[in-house]
């Protein structure tokens, strides 16, 4: 079975016969704090908003966005999920060529095949953990007009060093190469992210969601960071009221609640470091290093018995089969990092689906 993204619990739920209640989700990246305290009690108290039209500027979303980095308003646009704006941006630029580092996001290859795009990749490697190299993107650059980047990078939960970055930009935009940095997940680790280095002269583009961090996918809210004019040119091209009134304001909200911000990632140092040694505990193992809440990991090959992903999920348990993706394989797969008691129920389920695997090495 072969499910294009994580969380697709219908499909899975029809797979193995298992109703949706019952299924333990580990293939989708969404911080188990929240929704937020704040962000729970106002919708509670919004069912009076069903009946009015949303702003189609998204203003005050726009202003909070604004009041954080900090930029002006018109430096940037409000989306419908990350992948509006991604969409958006791609329409828009509609590139000839376009780079993107790999394993990752599988909707960037489906939105480049879609505007006809040569597709070009720069594969990370796992005998190098999957960490970037920017001598190899810098080089990789050549000959393209777009690079799409997601950073901290999806599945691998690596990133650029945080002093490479501009180097990156500075040499991108003097081979005229757009820049497009996915940061959906640069809430968990917001030093490398690059909202705060957004200006007027800007070649890129940031896109960031509060889908992940702020466990939001079902009100779709996110925004988009880039100079002025460009922001101008993506919104002419922008569906009006794309993002609804109850999201403009949840998502306001989330943002402004800084607590649950610095708890959230206060959480996560601990809670990752435990089911990382755990996982690694396993025979035939082996978990990379992420900065991200979700794990990368490999286990050694399975002739004898049935794929990780189904022997999972008849335990109940969804976790991300990354078979399909470039520069993976059968034998790779992610999980989230949930909180204690559902790590432990994961960590039992794969004793109990990995045993023959005992005294294999990688």
């Amino acid at each position: 079975m072969s499910l294009r993204h994580g969380g697709e619990l219908r499909n899975f739920s029809e797979h193995f016969g298992i109703p949706e209640s019952e299924i333990l989700d580990f293939s989708s990246n969404i911080n188990p704090l929240g929704p937020p305290e704040s962000v729970k009690a106002l919708f509670e108290e919004s069912a009076g908003e069903l009946q009015v039209y949303p702003d189609s500027e998204a203003l005050e979303f726009r202003r909070e966005v604004a009041r954080h980095f900090p930029l002006w308003p018109e430096n940037v646009i409000a989306g419908n999920g990350s992948a509006e704006l991604l969409d958006l941006a791609v329409r828009f630029l509609r590139p000839k060529r376009a780079l993107v580092v790999e394993p990752s996001f599988l909707e960037y290859r489906r939105l480049l095949k879609r505007e006809g795009a040569e597709i070009r990749s720069l594969f990370l490697k796992d005998r190098e953990d999957f960490n970037f190299s920017l001598p190899e993107l810098v080089n990789a650059l050549r000959g393209n007009d777009l690079l799409i980047l997601g950073h901290p990078n999806n599945p691998t939960g690596t990133h650029l060093a945080k002093e490479a970055l501009p180097a990156l930009l500075a040499e991108a935009k003097r081979r005229n190469v757009f820049v497009v940095l996915d940061e959906a997940f640069a809430d968990w680790v917001p030093e490398v992210s690059l909202a705060r280095e957004v200006r007027d002269d800007s070649y890129f583009f940031v896109v960031r969601s509060l889908t992940k961090f702020f466990t939001l996918p079902g009100i779709r809210i996110a925004y988009g960071l880039g100079s002025r004019k460009l922001i101008e040119k993506l919104t002419a091209h922008q569906t009006i009221w794309s993002v609804n009134r109850l999201a403009q304001k949840l998502g306001t909200a989330a943002l402004r609640d800084e607590e649950f911000t610095a708890g959230s990632r206060r959480w996560l140092q601990e809670e990752r470091n435990w089911l990382v040694s755990r996982l690694a505990a396993l025979p035939g193992f082996k978990v990379f290093a992420s900065t991200t809440n979700f794990l990368l990991v490999r286990h050694a090959p399975r002739p004898d018995r049935e794929p990780l992903f189904e022997g999972m999920g008849r335990q109940k348990i969804y976790v991300r089969d990354l078979s399909e993706l470039p520069g993976l394989g059968p034998t790779y797969f992610r999980v989230s990092v949930k909180r204690r008691e559902d790590n432990l129920k994961l960590m039992e389920a794969l004793e109990v689906v990995t045993a023959p695997l005992a005294g294999r090495t990688l």
